[in-house]
């Protein structure tokens, strides 16, 4: 059996139109009201979080193989519809044999792509990719959902799993998730790709730890 490790970085998307705009404002005022957060920051995340409002910048990707062997690969093009053309020939071409892992992919980054694939009219024709039934691991391997048992209110995040297990958590760098939309519009590609393959190899290090409980 192989595995395919994946994380992605998103974006806010241009302004599209002003009922859009409206919506966006709405809700940042809400989370404004609950969190208490900076405002700016506030916006980004919305815009950043939803496939509605958001993009994806750059997709992390971690080839694991029956021996054991690994191979990297991060695909960030000019352009999001170019990365994803490129994304999914890659899973298009998967087997059935191969199972994806990630955290908390099963809320966020694989729909995120699948409605961003939508788009643009992106064939999508892996059905074990689009297999997102809860409660399994057959396709995909959410590593939050195992350690929470599907509970969401009983989820932590990735730092903090990490933390708890001792592996280095991916937030230590100079880019983080908070950061990553100003660190693109400041044309540090770079570190969002260095940021990106840090939460690849913190899923991969929670991954040898829950393995044989899974697989």
């Amino acid at each position: 059996m192989s595995f395919l490790i994946l994380d992605i970085e998103t974006v806010p998307r241009p302004s599209i139109d002003d009922e859009m705009e409206i919506e966006i404002l709405n809700k940042t005022k809400v989370r404004l009201e609950r969190t208490g957060d900076d405002p700016e920051n506030a916006e980004n995340l919305i815009r950043s979080t939803s496939p509605f409002f958001g993009q994806v910048l750059c997709i992390g990707l971690r080839f694991l193989s029956d021996g054991r062997q690994q191979k990297d690969k991060i695909i960030c093009e000019s352009n999001e519809e170019s990365s994803l053309q490129i994304f999914f020939e890659i899973i298009n071409k998967t087997t059935k044999s191969v199972r994806y892992i990630h955290y908390n992919g099963m809320e966020f980054d694989i729909p995120f792509l699948m409605v961003r694939a939508a788009h643009y009219g992106i064939e999508i024709n892996n059905w074990n990719f689009k297999d997102l039934r809860r409660f399994s691991f057959k396709s995909h391997i959410d590593i939050m959902m195992f350690l929470c048992n599907w509970n969401s209110y009983n989820a932590v995040s990735m730092d903090i799993a990490c933390r708890s297990f001792g592996i280095p958590s991916p937030k230590g760098g100079d880019v983080k998730g908070s950061s990553v939309a100003m660190s693109y519009a400041d044309g540090n590609i770079r570190g969002v790709e260095d940021y990106v393959m840090r939460d690849v190899e913190a899923t991969h290090q929670l991954f040898k730890k829950i393995r044989q409980y899974i697989t």
